[in-house]
């Protein structure tokens, strides 16, 4: 009985020293927070690297020989400036080859239009053939008339011999009728060849003004031929003026020389690049973005831009613009991932920030005023992957699950599940559990 009496006193004993152990243990102490009202920004955060939208590659227009290139990277060059330069032998001399050539296209041009003596011959020959026509005329009419004098001398032969038969006429008025029939006959037959020999003279004389129309169409043929190959030597000539021309290469626009592709005299196909060039003023910051991230990012979008190629600072800057493309692009880890270029337009572009700088940017895409915010440090992840804080409560921790709403890598947004007046852990971490008593001050755990 009174063994049983010594246990339980020896029992409470132990507990009450317990208690009083554990009452009188210091406290953990942790470094505490409470929910501030802020503006809250949600932003992307990468690296990137300053390009041109638009650069300018000046090439060789035509094939030649180039001489040297004085520009270095970095001068300055103004529109319509010469840049580079060809030999230009060759190139002048098919230019005075093309001008001599045009000329005697114009002398033989005008020597073959001048048609003034064909057009005198023809006249003539016209006059010859009216006149051979005229006069065969005349001959057909002649040759009608001892035609009537030949059929009139053959009646009164006829006549006079039929009186003879009967003694009413004299033989001599017979011969004298026999002799002027035969005379009409020769008349006759003369005025017969001679009509046919006009003729023949008539029909060849058709062929002089023939001939010589036909040389004048010959002519006018030869003209347009010319006319064709003059059309086509000024073609050349102007052809060989613009490649003269072309032996001075110029910049076309205000900017910088950005590479220098040659250097040294040698001969160079047309095409071959010479120089780009560009303007620094249109200068862009590319940078690559998680797709998914993407998506949230509009023209507008103010950027932050900032690194050690900025030593005075960041710089502002807004969204330019997010291509409609996306890529696949290895991380340094090795993990494959879907990122869309977005371009940002400085607001002022510091003199030494050239092409080719990688730099950092935030690009900001939404932001929340007087929010109820934490350091993105307080929240963890609970077991079903919930955000949770650990809270403290009269000196002794307890979990709160909380709904976040924007987050960055400094502040979280507090939708709900605490209040201003909570006070919340800092920096949570494993040896922090619920039900602990902790007190504010000195370094987190």
């Amino acid at each position: 009985m009174k063994k049983g009496r010594l246990t339980v006193i020896l029992v409470v004993v132990v507990l009450i020293a317990i208690i009083v152990w554990a009452s009188s243990r210091p406290a953990l102490t942790v470094v505490v927070v409470q929910p501030q009202r802020q503006t809250v920004r949600a932003f992307v955060e990468e690296q990137a690297v300053t390009e041109l939208p638009q650069d300018y590659l000046i090439s060789m227009s035509i094939a030649g020989w180039l001489e040297p290139i004085l520009l270095r990277e970095g001068d300055p060059v103004a529109a319509g400036q010469v840049v580079a330069r060809l030999e230009t032998f060759d190139l002048a001399d098919r230019v005075r080859q093309a001008e001599q050539r045009l000329t005697e296209l114009q002398v033989q041009i005008a020597e073959t239009a001048d048609h003034r003596l064909e057009e005198n011959a023809l006249v003539e020959t016209e006059a010859t053939v009216k006149a051979i026509d005229e006069t065969v005329a005349a001959a057909e009419a002649k040759l009608e008339a001892a035609k009537a004098t030949l059929d009139f001398t053959q009646s009164e032969v006829k006549r006079l011999s039929d009186l003879g038969e009967t003694g009413s006429a004299a033989d001599r008025e017979l011969r004298q009728v026999e002799l002027e029939f035969r005379k009409a006959q020769a008349d006759y037959r003369s005025d017969v060849l001679e009509l046919a020999a006009l003729k023949t003279i008539s029909a060849v004389s058709y062929i002089g003004p023939k001939f010589i129309r036909d040389y004048i169409d010959r002519k006018t043929f030869k003209t347009d031929t010319w006319k064709s190959q003059l059309e086509q030597a000024r073609a050349e000539l102007e052809i060989a003026r613009r490649n003269l021309q072309r032996a001075e290469v110029r910049s076309p626009i205000d900017g910088v020389v950005l590479h220098r592709h040659q250097t040294r005299r040698q001969f160079l196909a047309a095409g071959t690049p010479l120089l780009t060039v560009g303007r620094l003023d249109e200068i862009e910051v590319h940078v690559e973005v998680l797709t998914e991230r993407a998506t949230r990012i509009v023209p507008g979008d103010p950027v932050e831009i900032y690194g050690e190629a900025l030593p005075d600072g960041p710089i502002a800057g807004s969204v330019a613009r997010v291509f409609p493309a996306g890529f696949k692009k290895i991380s340094s880890l090795g993990v494959e991932q879907q990122r869309v270029k977005v371009a940002v337009k400085l607001d002022q572009r510091p003199e030494r920030l050239g092409v080719g700088f990688r730099v950092h940017v935030r690009v900001f895409y939404d932001e929340a005023a007087d929010a109820l915010t934490l350091p993105r440090t307080c929240l963890f992840r609970g077991p079903r992957s919930g955000w949770q804080v650990m809270l403290v409560r009269n000196g002794v921790t307890e979990l709160g699950a909380v709904e976040v709403g924007l987050m960055n890598e400094d502040l979280v947004q507090i939708v709900s599940g605490v209040t201003a007046s909570d006070t919340v852990v800092s920096h949570p971490s494993r040896e922090i559990s619920p039900g602990l008593r902790v007190r504010s001050g000195g370094p987190s755990l």
